[in-house]
């Protein structure tokens, strides 16, 4: 039957955004629109079992498969549905639904009318847009350099791995059924022949095996079906993208030698072994005794130990079994050692610190954004990669690679100096920076730049050090532009070239970390049009200061990876003049003052613009904007409260579905455009904060009423609410009862008209601060919990101020047992 809830265009682009989201039947209805009614001109494959359409979302591409003889492959559709609402992981082919419709139609029949079934069966998955592996296979004299080949053997197999601890078994693995992403990242797409086993089953029996016969095992025809024949098809395909189509033709050490011919000698010795590693894994796995063949498990243990040179280093001062006590002290191998056992991602991301120069602090906030862009940071769907990060941080701090510091307004790192000469000789040419001191400008940078190098860091920008150094770089992913001095310019001819050139960038930083140190020159600086070229970019930062910057229109269009744009953060009041449509993958916006229109399309935001949100009487400013960007964390601004007309407009902003808030901040302005008190708590009531939140303020609130879920008269609200400021609330009257908020640990009432505070607070038993300001009308106050330490009243009516301090008055019978009191001068 059709799907039927309401699914649109716009709804499935959210899900394939949203990580988290489960697939989901879809209806008929939508797969028939996005595919232009499975028009011909959409048709990208095609095969025995079915035909697949590419699907046009808003923004982006769905693939959609449409099954062909639906009644005789009934099973095999099953199957595959059953096989996919298991799996998610980054190598294989997301699932994001299925329709199985049926409707009876009058169909001809023998000359007459007769009314059959007519059966629709479709799954719909992302769109893979760089074709399938068969296309990227050649010799080693052509296509794809080796660490390429590495990292989608690499990725093959844990995309293997992954469905074979989760009981399946793919039975048609081969090249057509893997795609290429537009990083060639590997993703194992078409279960239609799959089997899932139960938990602890490892086999079961068939009549036939169906698979493709250069890439079926030997024990296929006697029915029996293991994990070992997805084994023995993947010996194959690495096989091929090792050599080529003609592998049969080849043995481990033939391997090695013909790629021995053509690799550079800086990191031959490295790669060589990874070649050597690969091709022993091969031929084990086309063993024609299943039972010698290895598992998943043990082919990822044995890829690991070489994933990346940490183990090999070039110049044999560091080997995979050993430093060199010669050369590098006790606390340098100690520190080796340690470094071993770090999981290799976090070894990724901590190489990458080599980039910046000696005691230079790293903010967190900026690393954790370029771990992310750069993709060092894995995670599940269920995971924050920014809680990833954390304890990345927490664990190299543990281990002494990085030394923590802070300031009030952010968090830093270094790294001490032995352990950046240890980074230093670890990075190889993967990590690369140009020390490009003053006394070394006008007369260019004399030395070399590796010219594989992945990440560079320019200390000091120098358009012609770049223009002659650097634009040559052709697997560069990772350009900072570390600092530029005051009165230099940046010409935009050499971002323009930058842009060109550089096609594999996925962060681009101009001025990056030192914002005292600005752009003067040109007041505009104008992002060329040919930043649509970098077609992988997902770090864009010019960080200026008192410049105004107008990127292309075009950015908009063309740069869907984008997930973060850094702007800095200054109080110039500058205009920013871009606008944000289409930007769907974008999650952080740093900036100072930028009011972004329709703000609501970047469902994948994290941050808005300075965690704050004005609502205007203005198209694109609606409080609606805020409906769908339930993946905001930390923290959240409203401003402009005054314009939320009823509880319905409240409710869309859908604030209890932002589970990762955890401070939020509701304020009424005053500017001549308020509703009544009862709208106003009708709005209140329609303004539900999530569950999880700790911190609330809520400021500029005129009704008497509260709303249901602050004095718990309804389920939902923030259940372990820890902080609570009420703020210039007009109404006089006794403050809410805050009955819901039993976890309570810090309540600040400031210039508020109650003549009363709550009388519950005595059964708030986990309060620790009670602070009141600036409310002219209290006179007395209620019991309060035993639990409270500190006590404050700052320009409060003198007689209420004097009261607490007087011995014996009944005001001091209630504070004498809280150990910090404090009384600011009396209104």
């Amino acid at each position: 039957m059709e799907c039927r809830s309401i699914i649109t265009p716009r709804d499935l682009e959210c899900m394939l955004c949203d990580e988290t989201a489960e697939p989901k039947p879809l209806p008929l209805s939508l797969l028939k629109e996005i595919t232009n009614d499975f028009s011909p001109q959409k048709q990208i494959g095609y095969g025995g079992f079915a035909e697949v359409y590419e699907g046009i979302l808003e923004n982006r591409s769905v693939a959609v498969k449409r099954m062909s003889n639906t009644h005789e492959y009934e099973k095999e559709y099953v199957r595959e549905v059953e096989c996919l609402m298991k799996v998610k992981h980054k190598n294989v082919v997301r699932f994001l639904g299925y329709c199985a419709d049926t409707q009876g139609s009058m169909l001809k029949y023998k000359g007459k009318l007769v009314m059959a079934d007519v059966r629709q069966r479709l799954l719909c998955f992302e769109f893979v847009p760089k074709g399938s592996l068969r296309e990227y296979i050649t010799d080693t004299s052509c296509g794809l350099q080796w660490r390429d080949r590495y990292q989608i053997i690499l990725g093959i197999c844990q995309g293997l791995h992954y469905l074979h601890q989760n009981n399946i078994v793919h039975l048609d693995l081969k090249p057509e059924n893997i795609l290429m992403d537009n990083n060639l990242v590997p993703k194992i797409t078409d279960f239609s022949l799959s089997r899932c086993f139960r938990p602890m089953q490892s086999q079961t029996f068939t009549v036939n095996i169906c698979g493709t016969l250069r890439y079926s095992a030997p024990e296929c025809g006697n029915g029996e079906i293991t994990h070992q024949l997805d084994i023995y098809s993947l010996g194959i395909i690495i096989m091929e993208v090792l050599t080529g189509e003609n592998w049969y033709q080849y043995d481990v050490d033939m391997v090695v030698q013909s790629w021995s011919a053509i690799m550079e000698k800086l990191e031959r010795d490295v790669q060589l072994e990874q070649v050597r590693v690969c091709a022993e894994i091969a031929m084990k796995c086309r063993e024609s005794n299943p039972a010698r063949r290895p598992d998943s498990q043990h082919i990822i243990s044995a890829l690991d130990g070489r994933e990346t040179i940490d183990g090999y280093i070039e110049s044999s001062v560091i080997t995979s079994q050993q430093f060199n006590p010669e050369i590098f002290n006790a606390t340098m191998g100690a520190l080796w050692l340690r470094y071993q056992q770090l999981n290799p991602d976090l070894q990724r991301s901590f190489k990458y610190c080599s980039i910046f120069p000696k005691r230079s602090k790293l903010r967190r906030d900026v690393l954790v954004r370029l771990w992310i862009a750069q993709g060092f940071i894995k995670t599940s769907a269920t995971e924050d990669m920014e809680d990833v990060a954390e304890s990345y941080f927490q664990e190299l701090v543990s281990c002494s690679f990085l030394q923590q510091g802070g300031e009030w307004y952010d968090t830093w790192f270094t790294i001490p100096d032995l352990l950046h000469n240890l980074l230093d000789k670890m990075s190889g040419t993967d990590c690369f920076r140009i020390e490009n001191a003053r006394s070394q400008r006008g007369e260019g940078w004399k030395g070399d730049v590796p010219q594989d190098v992945c990440h560079l860091l320019v200390e000091n920008y120098d358009g012609a050090l770049i223009t002659e150094k650097i634009l040559g770089l052709k697997n560069l992913q990772t350009l900072i532009i570390y600092v530029v001095e005051r009165g230099t310019t940046v010409e935009e001819k050499v971002i323009d070239s930058i842009c060109k050139r550089l096609h594999k960038l996925r962060v681009l930083a101009v001025a990056f970390s030192r914002e005292h140190l600005p752009i003067i020159q040109p007041n505009k600086f104008l992002v060329p049009e040919s930043i649509s070229h970098l077609k992988d970019l997902c770090h864009l930062a010019f960080r200026t200061f008192e410049c105004t910057v107008i990127l292309p229109s075009t950015l908009t269009n063309t740069l869907h990876h984008i997930q973060l744009l850094d702007f800095g953060n200054h109080g110039h009041c500058e205009i920013w003049e871009f606008t944000l449509d289409n930007l769907i993958n974008l999650r952080y916006i740093i900036c100072e003052n930028l009011e972004c229109p329709n703000i609501g399309r970047l469902i994948s935001l994290q941050t808005l613009p300075s965690s704050r949100f004005t609502i205007r009487n203005e198209k694109g400013y609606e409080i609606k904007q805020l409906r769908d960007l339930n993946k905001l964390r930390s923290s959240l601004e409203i401003y402009g409260l005054e314009n939320v007309k009823s509880k319905e407009e409240a409710v869309e902003a859908n604030l209890a579905a932002k589970d990762r808030l955890k401070q939020l901040k509701l304020e009424w302005g005053d500017d001549g455009t308020r509703c009544s008190s009862e709208v106003e708590a009708e709005v209140h009531e329609g303004l539900c904060p999530p569950v999880g939140l700790e911190e609330l303020i809520i400021s500029g609130y005129q009704s008497s009423r509260n709303p249901d879920w602050m004095v718990g008269k309804q389920k939902g609200g923030p259940k372990n609410l820890q902080k609570l400021v009420l703020f210039g609330w007009s109404q006089p009257g006794s403050c809410p009862e805050l009955e819901a908020f039993v976890h309570l640990r810090v309540l600040w009432l400031g210039h508020c008209r109650w003549d009363t505070l709550p009388g519950n607070i005595e059964h708030l038993t986990s309060l620790k601060e009670l602070e009141i300001e600036g409310c002219l009308n209290i006179r007395s106050l209620p019991t309060l919990p035993r639990s409270l330490e500190k006590f404050c009243v700052a320009y409060c009516s003198g007689e209420f101020t004097k009261s607490c301090q007087t011995v014996r008055h009944p005001n001091w019978q209630k504070i004498k047992h809280t150990p910090d009191q404090r009384f600011e001068d009396p209104a």
